[in-house]
């Protein structure tokens, strides 16, 4: 009994490592600390199982071994931390560009559409990185990329620009006029 029931706990842990092995929202670092709870509640269970004196001991140390096992569920916490900086980052950036008047509504739109691609692009990184650093590293140049997006104001400076030249282009024609005096011209 007690050899059947520490077999039920080992394949228990073998299908929770087989389990956490296939999750892709974790990090290696955060893979390895669950498959080590994992094993640790699995060896205590085996340790209750050996002490047992009767079948029913036996049976009720393979059963809460095995909901032990199976309970082991790590967060997602490197990857969805660094998202979530993304994320802020993201908004700084939208809330800086609607801060400007400088810009036009189109300009704007531009401009948060390609903050948005640049930090769609950090998440994507941040859900393919294998391990702590390359998270922390999609994470950092995810921010820097959302953080650079610098619209620069063209319709409205090309009108100002307009604007100027045909101011300078009437005085120069004022300027040239011989009919007026100074006073006039000015």
């Amino acid at each position: 009994a007690k050899t059947e029931a520490k077999q039920a706990i080992d394949e228990a842990l073998k299908a929770k490592s087989a389990e956490i092995d296939a999750r892709t929202d974790l990090t290696d670092e955060e893979k390895a600390a669950a498959k080590s709870e994992a094993k640790a509640k699995a060896d205590a269970a085996k340790e209750v199982i050996d002490k047992a004196t009767t079948n029913a001991e036996v049976d009720q140390a393979k059963s809460t071994g095995i909901a032990e096992v199976t309970s082991v569920n790590p967060g997602a916490v490197a990857k969805t931390e660094a998202k979530q900086a993304i994320d802020e980052a993201l908004k700084a950036k939208n809330d800086e560009i609607d801060a400007r008047t400088d810009l036009t509504d189109e300009e704007k739109t531009v401009a948060k559409l390609d903050a948005k691609a640049k930090a769609d692009a950090a998440k994507a990184t941040i859900d393919n990185a294998i391990t702590n650093a390359e998270v922390e590293q999609a994470k950092v140049t995810g921010i820097t990329e959302v953080k650079a997006v610098d619209p620069q104001p063209e319709a409205k400076t090309a009108a100002k620009q307009a604007i100027d030249d045909a101011l300078k282009a009437k005085n120069d024609e004022i300027d040239a006029r011989t009919d007026l005096t100074d006073e006039e011209k000015t």
